[in-house]
C-alpha cells in the first residue's frame, strides 16, 4: 500500500529532503508535522471516508501536505488551480458535493487556510483500500470537464508496477514540473515519497522550461519527466546543455518526434530516454518505450516514436469501429484494461457507455488514440482518431503533415489542425511557433514534399502556442484560431 509506505518514511523522519520548493528544503519531519496539523483541521470539519475536499493548489509545502492529509484522512482530493479560467473552475465545483475547501493562500476567503499549520500529534491513517484518492478533470466534448476518479487500488497498481520497471532508490532526485491538476504531477511526487527520495518542484511563475533546466543542472536531478514540448523550447540551447547525472528522462503527454529525442540524447549522455504513454483514465502511464537502447533505428511512424508495450498489469488491444479486436499491423483504436483503469467517469453514465466496454469479463477503456501493434508487440502511435480526416476522398493523417513540416522547421513547435471552411469541407491549417519564419519558402517546401491534397491551405505563425493546464499544445484553441482564419 503506497500510503502506508509513505507514512513509514514520514514516521522514521528520513534524513533526505522530502521537498525542495522555491529554493527552500523541507525534511520528512517537517512534512510530517504539516500533514498532522492539516489533519487536525480536517478532523474539526468531521471529514468522513470519500468526502470530497476541494484544494486550491499552489507551489508550496502546505499544498503537498494537504494532499497527503486528505488521503490519510480517508477523503478524496480534487485540485483547483486559481489561475485557471474561472468558468472552468466553476464547472468543476458545480459537479461536486464538496465537504471542505482548503487553501494555503489567505486570499482564498471561502477556504480553510492551511498555511503554517503544524502539529506534533501522530498522523492518523484512516485511508482504506477502495478509497477514491483523487478526481481529476479532463476536457469534455460538450464543453463540460469530465471527472476521472482514481482509487487507491488504481494508484497502488501504477506505482508498484512502474517502480518494478526501474532501478530507483531513496538517493534519486525527482523533478516535478507539472500543474497539480494534471495526473503526471502525482507520479512526480508520490513515487519519490514512496521511495523516501526528494522532490524538486518547478515554479509556475517562471519560464518553466528554463527553470526546469536550471534545477536539473544545479541539483543534479536523476529522474525527470516532462512533455516533449519542453524539449522543443530548450532545443536552441542543446549545444550548451549537459546533464550527466540524469539517469532517466521520461517524455510523455504528447507525440515524441524521433529527431527531437535524438538531439536530446546528446545532452543526457548517461540517461535512458523513455517515451511513456497513458491517459488519465488509466492512472498516468500504461506503456513504456526505451528510446535509448531498444531499437536502432528507432521504431516510429510518421516520425513519432513508438509508445512501446504495456507494463505490469496493463493490457492493450486494438479495435475497429464495431469494438471487434483487430490483428497485428492493422490500424485501429487503442483500448486499455487492467487494475489501473478507473471504474468510470464521475456521475456521467452517458460518457461511460461511450468509453467503456467489456470483452470476456474484462473491462476496456477506449482511448480515442489511433495505433497499430507490430509483430514484436510494440504499439506505433498515429495520433488522436479525430486527427485523421477525409479530404478529397483521401484519408489523411495530420501527424504525417506535422512530420514533413518538422523537417523544414526543426527548432520550433509545429501543429496541424483541420477545420471546416465556408463550404463545409475540411481544410488544413499549419501553425508555427515562430513569427519570423518565411511562410512563402515554407509553403513551397510543403508543395514539393506533400501531395497537393495534403498541403495546408494556410500557414499561421504565433509567438507562442496556447497550452493546456498539463503543458501540452492546446489544439482546441488552435482550431478556434484556424476557424477565424478560413
Amino acid at each position: 500500500m503506497i500510503l502506508q509506505q509513505i507514512l513509514q518514511h514520514l514516521n522514521r523522519k528520513d534524513k533526505n529532503l522530502a521537498f525542495f520548493i522555491k529554493e527552500q528544503g523541507y525534511s520528512y519531519a517537517e512534512l510530517r508535522d504539516k500533514i498532522a496539523g492539516i489533519q487536525v483541521l480536517l478532523h474539526q470539519e468531521n471529514i468522513q471516508k470519500n468526502d470530497v475536499v476541494l484544494l486550491n493548489v499552489y507551489n508550496d509545502i502546505e499544498t503537498y501536505a494537504s494532499i497527503l492529509a486528505i488521503w490519510f484522512s480517508g477523503a478524496t482530493f480534487v485540485p483547483l488551480n486559481p489561475k485557471h479560467a474561472k468558468n472552468r473552475n466553476d464547472l468543476i465545483k458545480n459537479q461536486m458535493e464538496v465537504a471542505v475547501k482548503l487553501s494555503s493562500n489567505s486570499k482564498d476567503i471561502s477556504s480553510i487556510i492551511t498555511k503554517d499549520k503544524t502539529s506534533k500529534k501522530a498522523i492518523t491513517n484512516k485511508s482504506f483500500s477502495n478509497q477514491i484518492l483523487y478526481i481529476l478533470f479532463t476536457s469534455g466534448s460538450t464543453g463540460i470537464p469530465k471527472g476521472v476518479p482514481i482509487s487507491e487500488q488504481n494508484l497502488d497498481s501504477f506505482i508498484s508496477d512502474f517502480n518494478a520497471e526501474y532501478s530507483l532508490t531513496k538517493n534519486d532526485k525527482f523533478l516535478q514540473i507539472y500543474d497539480l491538476t494534471f495526473d503526471a504531477s502525482i507520479h512526480c511526487y508520490v513515487l519519490p515519497l514512496f521511495l523516501g527520495a526528494s522532490v524538486f518542484t518547478v515554479s509556475p511563475n517562471k519560464i518553466k522550461y528554463l527553470e526546469a533546466y536550471k534545477i536539473m543542472q544545479k541539483h543534479e536531478i536523476t529522474f525527470a519527466k516532462f512533455p516533449p514540448s519542453v524539449l522543443t523550447y530548450l532545443q536552441p540551447f542543446f549545444n550548451k546543455i549537459s546533464l550527466p547525472k540524469l539517469r532517466y528522462s521520461l517524455l510523455g503527454g504528447e507525440s515524441l518526434q524521433v529527431n527531437l529525442a535524438e538531439n536530446w540524447q546528446k545532452c543526457v549522455p548517461n540517461a535512458e530516454i523513455h517515451n511513456v504513454y497513458g491517459p488519465t483514465e488509466a492512472t498516468i502511464n500504461t506503456h513504456i518505450f526505451n528510446f535509448s537502447k531498444k531499437y536502432k533505428p528507432t521504431k516510429s511512424i510518421n516520425g513519432i516514436v513508438s509508445i512501446g508495450k504495456p507494463f505490469g498489469n496493463n493490457k492493450a488491444i486494438v479495435i475497429n469501429e464495431n469494438n471487434v479486436m483487430l490483428p497485428k499491423n492493422t490500424k485501429g483504436e487503442l483500448c486499455l484494461a487492467g487494475k489501473q483503469i478507473t471504474n468510470g467517469y464521475y456521475k456521467n453514465p452517458l460518457k461511460n457507455r461511450e468509453s467503456f466496454f467489456t470483452v470476456n469479463n474484462q473491462k476496456y477503456y477506449k482511448t480515442g488514440d489511433l495505433v497499430i501493434q507490430d509483430n514484436d508487440g510494440d504499439f506505433l502511435f498515429y495520433g488522436r482518431m479525430d486527427s485523421q480526416i477525409q479530404l478529397q476522398g483521401y484519408r489523411v493523417e495530420l501527424s504525417e503533415i506535422e512530420e514533413i513540416a518538422g523537417k523544414f522547421n526543426t527548432k520550433n513547435n509545429i501543429a496541424v489542425v483541420a477545420v471546416k471552411n465556408k463550404l463545409d469541407a475540411n481544410t488544413i491549417i499549419l501553425f508555427v511557433e515562430n513569427k519570423n519564419i518565411n511562410t512563402k519558402q515554407f509553403h513551397l517546401y510543403l508543395q514539393n514534399n506533400l501531395p497537393n491534397y495534403m498541403v495546408p491551405s494556410k500557414i499561421i505563425t504565433l509567438n507562442t502556442f496556447p497550452q493546456t493546464t498539463s503543458g501540452k499544445i492546446d489544439y482546441n484553441s488552435l482550431k478556434k484560431i484556424a476557424r477565424e482564419n478560413v
